[in-house]
């Protein structure tokens, strides 16, 4: 009985990530459609930046792409929260619906708490035209990474692939494209960073170190 329940929960939990994979496949598709170039140029940013010079990047957020984008990446960083809680714990927590959303809802909270401190360091130290710059290219490259999760996960998932595998291969490419995001980052702005090192150092440990483990401390919990 207990092994007939497993297997109905597992097939409820892969029709709601069904649906989820495949409204987040129609949305890239709509986007392909309604902004090619600034699409294809996202895909090619590790090859080159001339998605930075394209028009809208003054507009942030308010841009329909960047919005579109942010809702992907709500949706792969709270898929991958919901992947370690449900591995870490697998007899007591259940990969449903009602988790993710929970795993959503955090990682929204996570983008806004972020987006004010990243403001207010900004305004502390009057550096907000660096750091602007800085957070759109992170930004950026999270949308990417975003995107090559949930492919990733989707083609993962369609084949049928368990979880466990799933999550560890998902979870290395996040760490290590986190990593090489960092790395860009300082490599493209060396200049003025060295000029501000200090600085520099206190926003990585408060912005760039303590909130993914903060992140991460809360979904074990």
């Amino acid at each position: 009985m207990n092994y007939m329940e497993h297997l109905l929960r597992e097939d409820l939990n892969r029709d709601w990530l069904s649906l989820m994979l495949i409204g987040a496949i129609v949305l890239l598709g709509i986007m392909r459609y309604r902004f090619p170039k600034r699409t294809v140029e996202l895909m090619l940013l590790p090859i080159n930046d001339k998605y930075f010079a394209l028009e809208g990047r003054q507009k942030g957020l308010k841009h329909p792409f960047d919005i579109s984008m942010l809702l992907l990446q709500i949706m792969a960083f709270g898929l991958l929260l919901v992947l370690i809680m449900q591995h870490a714990d697998p007899t007591r927590i259940s990969l449903d619906f009602n988790l993710f959303v929970k795993a959503c809802l955090l990682t929204s909270i996570y983008l806004m708490v972020r987006h004010v401190l990243d403001w207010t360091i900004g305004y502390v130290f009057n550096c907000q035209k660096l750091l602007a710059t800085y957070r759109y290219q992170r930004m950026s490259f999270h949308h990417l990474i975003s995107v090559v999760v949930l492919i990733l996960f989707s083609a993962l998932f369609f084949v049928r692939v368990s979880f466990e595998v799933i999550t560890l291969v998902i979870s290395l490419l996040v760490i290590f494209s986190l990593f090489a995001t960092l790395i860009y980052g300082l490599r493209r702005n060396s200049t003025t960073l060295i000029t501000n090192f200090f600085y520099f150092i206190l926003y990585i440990c408060a912005l760039e170190i303590a909130p993914y483990a903060l992140l991460y401390q809360a979904a074990k919990a």
